[in-house]
């Protein structure tokens, strides 16, 4: 009988696990792109964070995808720390809606959702419908799975160990809370843990008081997800991080010294829960329901507890992990569609982006050869998601300003200024193809460090010299840009001549040193491929300066 049990627990949360990860997988699918951009997009307050991110999270049925979404999003700057902790807030109502589907008692339909999905999934060609399909099966398993636990669970009313653990439970809520928390952590599904405490507590195992206490440590354990997705993230993300954890618990402790306020020897909270829910929770009637309303209501209460607060979770979270925040401000700044029936204002704007956009690929650059000669891995990668960061602004400048361009040739301009827009297009095309070297460069300083390859000192000294060269023509080729000054763009036409020399010089030497055995042939493969990037940065550098006195104009 205990295999059996084992078994079972072990085979239903398998298949209860497996169900919601091809659920959530499906709904992503369908939904994911739009969900993204509606977080990007519609977060600029606590209140609309909080609605976008219920609403994301009851879509895509994972508060741990969309917590994943929300660090990526700040990672890269697109979302300040303010507006994240409204998504976070969000996301905590939003997953309740799993608990209250489990609550329905659907069972009876996961067989057949489980046909029908397979029959969509594997038969039809059609992606929409293998995504319906991968949905209907993901749902027709979680039932399935929690049938199976809630079926193997009624054996054990009749455990006298069990019946003693859940009185201990039941006197001591706060070992209940510890329990949901660890068992959240390692299955690291809150809805998995709660949909168990549901069958456990419809099981008669679980009395309503001790079924919410071990929901509130759920709560807890399901910001583990968003600490791992922060682990390597800058400082805004594992503040977010941080902003979920402290939310969920400070709502669990409160919540928790509240169960010894009663009304009628019933805690206040769970006598309101139980009012609202058809049946006696407290004599066990309903409590699958009960348990879902606690955890819906308990978050949103929490929530709106929280919203005023969002500027104090801010601070508390900046001074738990400290640090300076680098701000990248990503897409346009000086752009105005307004601009657009005055071709000379909007061309003057133009102007001012891609100078701000020259700026993010020279320090990308700089950056990437700085990572070169960095030993430690820390540091590395700090300077990896610097440039990350720089790389996404770049390309998102990139697409802005030549759509902004592409609407100014649309006007009535003059022929000089269609030489401009023309010119301001190659211009854009060159600086981000800068940002692709810089890129390059840090791959292959990661191929250097997994093979352990070292540098000579005479090796390392020409990788510094050349990169000087190139920091040279990039502050001539975008200072002339921004200063409009032909003698700067002449100086790095004429650098560029010497970066194409020293590089070939570079190349000959190294072929020297490995002939006379003292250079590490191995090192020959990254060495080469920096200097080669560094000289083609130098021919798009030249690029800029030939597109600027090709202009035939250098006013103020």
């Amino acid at each position: 009988m205990t295999n059996n049990i084992i078994f079972g627990v072990l085979g239903g949360l398998g298949l209860f696990l497996f169900g919601m990860k091809n659920m959530s997988e499906g709904l992503q699918k369908i939904a994911g792109q739009g969900m993204r951009k509606i977080l990007e997009l519609l977060t600029k307050t606590t209140i609309a964070g909080v609605a976008v991110g219920a609403a994301v999270t009851a879509i895509i049925q994972s508060s741990s995808a969309t917590t994943v979404m929300l660090i990526g999003f700040v990672q890269a700057g697109l979302m300040t720390l303010k507006q994240s902790i409204g998504v976070v807030y969000g996301a905590n109502i939003g997953t309740t809606i799993t608990a209250q589907i489990i609550a329905f008692k659907i069972h009876k339909y996961a067989l057949p959702a489980i046909g029908l999905g397979v029959f969509l999934y594997f038969f039809f060609p059609k992606r929409k419908l293998k995504h319906f399909g991968q949905i209907l099966l993901g749902f027709g398993m979680l039932f399935f799975g929690l049938a199976i636990m809630s079926e193997v669970f009624i054996p054990l009313k009749q455990s006298p160990e069990f019946r003693q653990l859940f009185v201990l439970f039941s006197r001591n809520p706060l070992l209940a809370v510890l329990t949901g928390t660890a068992l959240t952590m390692i299955v690291q599904s809150s809805s998995a843990t709660v949909g168990i405490t549901m069958a456990l507590a419809g099981a008669g195992l679980l009395d309503f008081v001790t079924a919410f206490a071990v929901v509130l440590g759920d709560n807890i354990g399901t910001t583990i997800t968003a600490q791992l997705a922060a682990l390597n993230g800058n400082i805004t993300a594992k503040r977010t991080a941080w902003a979920h954890t402290l939310f969920n618990l400070f709502g669990a402790g409160y919540m928790l010294l509240l169960l010894n306020v009663r009304i009628d020897g019933q805690p206040v909270f769970l006598h309101f829960i139980n009012l609202i829910t058809p049946g006696n929770a407290f004599a066990g009637e309903n409590i699958e329901r009960a348990v879902a309303n606690s955890h819906s209501l308990f978050n949103i209460f929490n929530c709106i507890i929280f919203i005023p607060l969002a500027g104090v979770m801010a601070f508390a979270v900046t001074k738990l992990v400290r640090g300076e925040v680098e701000v990248i401000e990503h897409g346009t700044k000086y752009l105005d569609d307004r601009m657009l029936v005055t071709p000379e204002i909007a061309i003057g704007q133009a102007k001012k982006e891609i100078s701000r956009m020259a700026g993010y690929a020279k320090d990308q650059l700089n950056m990437s050869i700085e990572a070169v000669f960095v030993k430690k891995h820390r540091e590395r990668e700090r300077l990896f998601e610097k440039i990350k960061r720089r790389e996404e602004a770049v390309n998102l400048l990139e697409r802005e300003i030549s759509s902004f361009l592409v609407r100014i040739d649309q006007e009535s301009i003059t022929e000089q200024l269609a030489k401009t827009t023309a010119a301001y297009l190659h211009l854009i095309h060159d600086i981000e193809r800068i940002g692709d070297i810089s890129e390059n460069i840090v791959d292959l300083v990661v191929l250097k460090e997994e093979e352990n390859i070292k540098f000579s000192e005479t090796g390392s000294a020409e990788v510094r010299t050349l990169s000087q060269l190139v920091d040279k023509a990039m502050d001539r080729s975008f200072r002339a840009f921004d200063q409009w000054n032909k003698q700067l763009a002449e100086e790095a036409i004429e650098l560029e001549g010497r970066i194409d020399a020293t590089e070939q010089l570079y190349r000959d030497n190294h072929i020297f040193r490995c002939g006379q055995a003292t250079c590490d042939p191995k090192a020959g493969i990254v060495f080469l491929d920096i200097l080669s990037n560094l000289e083609r940065a130098g021919d798009h550098l030249h690029n800029i300066a030939q597109k600027i006195l090709e202009l035939n104009s250098f006013d103020t």
